[in-house]
Order: C-alpha cells, then sequence, then structure tokens
C-alpha cells in the first residue's frame, strides 16, 4: 500500500525547519545591524556594557545557529538586539 501522505509531510517538515533557520538568520543579521549602528554612534565608549553585553549574546546566538540548533539560537538573538538597541539609544544614535 503506497503512502502518499508520507511525501507530503516530509516536505512540509523540511519547509518548516527550512522558515525557522531563515527567521533565526534573519534575527541575527539585524541585532549585527543595530550593533553596527551602535557602533558608528560610538556606543564602544559611550554605553560599554550595553555594547560587549550584545556582542556576547550575538556571538552565542551565532554558535546556536551554526550548530544547527535555531530554537537555542534565538533566546540569544532576542538578547543581544535588546542590548544592541539600549547601546545604540544610549550613544545618541537611536530614537530616544
Amino acid at each position: 500500500m503506497k503512502r502518499p501522505w508520507l511525501g507530503f509531510w516530509a516536505i512540509v517538515l523540511v519547509v518548516g525547519l527550512s522558515a525557522v533557520g531563515c527567521t533565526t538568520a534573519n534575527n541575527i543579521k539585524a541585532a549585527r545591524s543595530t550593533m553596527d549602528e551602535a557602533r558608528a554612534a560610538g556606543a564602544v565608549y559611550k554605553a560599554p556594557f550595553e555594547y560587549k553585553a550584545a556582542e556576547a549574546y550575538l556571538e552565542q546566538a551565532v554558535i546556536q545557529a551554526e550548530k544547527g540548533d535555531p530554537k537555542a539560537a534565538e533566546p540569544f538573538t532576542k538578547e543581544a538586539q535588546a542590548y544592541a538597541t539600549k547601546a545604540l539609544e544610549m550613544s545618541g544614535g537611536g530614537a530616544k
């Protein structure tokens, strides 16, 4: 007996996992972009704790993503984005 639904669910699984990976990659890219803006605004000197925290969280997010675990990377990307945004605001480069 053939199982036509098995092939369908395999395709759905692959597409779903790809979407999760893309989301993580996009979030890492967004955090990195915010960090670049913060660096350009002088956050390294004006908000050193926030900038270094963003840097550390982003590094962990990248490590988890490279391991192939986007679910583990997600909390790190969120924290990296939050600290990068705070550093940008504190350095006068973002909206207050």
